[in-house]
């Protein structure tokens, strides 16, 4: 396999359906195509074509490494996705480890780009498609924020990538101390960039951490629940470093 090859969307849905994989993972959408039985032999045809054509493809089979890659980027046991809204430009990608290969998989229009990466190098891959902003100025910010109400799980509930980056509501009583005032405030500049990354493990899912670009810098949000179900939310500046270093704490033990 290249260092970095790239496959359709509809190349994705095929050959994870061929490779037993399922669909593809959070936080990419690919479509499934084809209607019939037909159709989904067609496509898959012009897939094995091209892919044929750019030497992944050869004796019936897919290139064992881009083989890997694939399983690896779906059944990883280290796994970290980012979506973001970078101004003019989605970002959409994953990484994923199972500790002897890593993948970096990220969406270019109608293409997912796989490239090798270090297994012990998943954060800093991932962290590093952000732009490099500077930290904003000020200091971080812990507060509380009631427990949500439970909702019924709806069939159309679909996964939002941005349903972390909140700002803090208000509490009853008043304004709710300087603290609050100050990160409403920050709420208040407009947004350049915003997104989240979630990291995951064969354990579990964490909290994702999400940040968000303004004028003034960059701010991260982490969150943890308290035992009576209310949530402490912690609003930090931080640039690309401090972001790793936050994914690094979550991971901590899995390199």
């Amino acid at each position: 396999m290249p260092h970095s090859f790239s496959l359709s969307l509809a190349a994705v849905d095929i050959l994870l359906e061929q490779l037993g994989l399922g669909r593809a993972p959070t936080p990419f959408e690919v479509p499934h195509v084809g209607t019939t039985v037909e159709q989904r032999a067609m496509i898959r045809d012009a897939v094995v074509r091209d892919l044929t054509g750019r030497g992944l493809w050869s004796r019936g089979r897919l290139d064992p490494d881009a083989e890997l890659a694939l399983a690896t980027f779906v059944r990883g046991s280290v796994v970290i996705s980012a979506a973001a809204e970078l101004g003019d430009r989605h970002l959409f990608a994953r990484v994923a480890t199972d500790g002897q290969f890593g993948v970096l998989a990220r969406q270019d229009e109608n293409l997912i780009v796989f490239e090798e990466v270090r297994p012990t190098g998943i954060v800093p891959a991932i962290v590093d498609l952000l732009p490099l902003t500077p930290a904003a100025p000020g200091q971080s910010v812990t507060i509380s924020r009631p427990a949500d109400k439970p909702r019924q799980q709806r069939r159309d509930d679909v996964y939002d990538p941005f349903a972390g980056v909140t700002g803090p509501r208000g509490q009853s009583g008043g304004g709710g101390g300087p603290q609050l005032r100050m990160i409403e405030r920050v709420f208040q500049e407009p947004k350049k960039r915003v997104g989240q990354f979630t990291a995951q493990t064969r354990g579990g899912t964490f909290p994702p951490l999400a940040w968000f670009d303004t004028p003034s810098g960059r701010w991260l949000m982490s969150s943890r629940a308290a035992a009576d179900g209310q949530r402490w939310i912690t609003y930090a500046p931080a640039d690309n470093a401090r972001l790793a270093q936050q994914l690094y704490a979550q991971l901590e033990g899995q390199f």
